[in-house]
Parts: C-alpha cells; structure tokens; sequence
C-alpha cells in the first residue's frame, strides 16, 4: 500500500508475487490495497481517507501475512493507522520510507528508510528494496538466492 507513486510500487510488488517472471519462483498471494477505486472512494466517503487502507486489512489480513507499507515521507496517516492495525491483527510489518523515516519508522516492525530529499532517489531505491524483499521471502521458503 500507497499513496501516488508509491501505489504503484504497491501494485507492482504484487504483480511480482502473484506473477513471478523468473523461472522455478513459485507464485504467492498478495494483494495490493491500491487499486480498487471505488472500494477506496467508498471507505473514504462514508469514513475517512485516513481508513481506506484499514479496514481493507481487518477484511483480507490474516496472522502471519505481510503488510507492507510504502512512504517517501513516512508520514502518511492512512499507512500509519494501517501498519497498527496490522499489528493488532498479528501481521509482519513492514515500511519502506525516505528522509528520516517520518513517524511510519515508529510503527512498522522493520523500516527500511533512504535517507534522501529526493523523491525520484528514494523511489528508486524502493524498487531496488520491493525485489529483494520479493527474494528473501522465497529464501526463507527454500528457494535458491536470485538477485
């Protein structure tokens, strides 16, 4: 999940689980929170843009999924109020931030933040972190290193 650019990072980290392009990974769910205009049009509506990320992770998330949360200023509410609601729910957390990190450092398990004031740098290495995320994941499972 995120905001501008950053939700396509969202978007593309889930093209990348679901479909692999690298031969022999397995696919894997994910599902990004982005993409679904009216569910997010809805939510913020009738509650609050600060919730369209929440209460999408009270339906789908499960203990023992991953959230990740992906900020170039690591200040945004809606992934902020997400990443907690995720780790009522028993989720990894993770964020990925720029600048100093913002306050989504103080509430994701791992944080990994570019310590730059360039969105395009920072946005840049957020892809460079969303692929080897998507490696680790299947080190974890067994799966020889690829990148």
């Amino acid at each position: 999940m995120g905001n501008g650019g950053s939700a396509c990072d969202a978007q593309h980290v889930a093209v990348e689980f679901i479909h692999p392009i690298i031969e022999k990974r397995r696919a894997l769910p994910a599902l990004d929170l982005v993409s679904q205009i009216p569910v997010l049009t809805a939510i913020s509506n009738d509650k609050d843009y600060a919730k369209i990320f929440v209460d999408q992770l009270e339906l789908w998330g499960k203990a023992g999924d991953m959230a990740l949360a992906i900020s170039t200023s690591g200040q945004s509410p809606n992934l902020i109020y997400a990443l907690q609601a995720a780790r009522k729910k028993g989720l990894l957390t993770i964020a990925f931030a720029g600048k100093d990190g913002g306050r989504i450092r103080e509430v994701a398990e791992y944080c990994f933040t570019v310590p730059s004031f360039s969105i395009h740098r920072i946005q840049e290495c957020h892809v460079a972190l969303l692929h080897i995320i998507w490696d680790l994941v299947h080190v974890a499972m067994g799966e020889e290193d690829v990148i």
